[in-house]
């Protein structure tokens, strides 16, 4: 197998991301051990948002993407549905003294999901794959009309916590609906 193994894709419909520097360092060592060790039941999204848009569920994604030798590229969508929701506030910024609401989604793998997290994790110990990666796709309701901002942590199993792989992304509904 070749060494071309990237950790780490954010397919988000957003021009300026923020990736913590610790999550490049985490997934710039995630190898075809890590990716086989997934646990497909245990995978959660926490997505934060500073504004109360919805999230649709129906189109966000943990997605999972391995390129074969031969080139061929496949990708493996899991669906996810809510397991919770909640709103609460944190402390004020540099400039104001007022709490700050927050609002919070958190997701986990439908069947379906599951069923492709699985599938990909086949494809790594029946094909030769040159590279794999893993990516998020997240959808909000167009009627949103100010930028929102967006933190998206994962958690790949029951034994680690959660990790960021976006901190405060914003989100321009002008960019977005283009």
């Amino acid at each position: 197998m070749h060494k071309g193994w990237m950790g780490l894709g954010l397919l988000l419909l957003t021009g300026c991301m923020s990736v913590p520097v610790a999550t490049m360092v985490k997934m710039a060592g995630f190898d075809r051990e890590d990716f086989l060790a997934l646990e497909p039941e245990a995978l959660r999204l926490k997505l934060t948002l500073d504004q109360n848009v919805p999230v649709q569920l129906a189109a966000t994604r943990l997605e999972l993407g391995a390129e074969l030798d031969n080139g061929q590229q496949q990708l493996f969508a899991g669906s996810v549905r809510q397991e919770e929701y909640r709103q609460f506030e944190v402390d004020g910024g540099w400039f104001s003294r007022e709490p700050e609401p927050r609002y919070q989604y958190l997701l986990a793998l439908d069947e379906a999901g599951e069923a492709a997290i699985r599938d990909f994790q086949r494809v790594l110990t029946e094909d030769e794959v040159a590279s794999a990666s893993l990516n998020v796709r997240l959808d909000l309701d167009d009627e949103f009309d100010q930028p929102v901002q967006v933190t998206v942590e994962v958690k790949l199993s029951e034994q680690e916590g959660f990790f960021t792989l976006l901190d405060e992304a914003t989100f321009e509904p002008e960019r977005y609906r283009d």
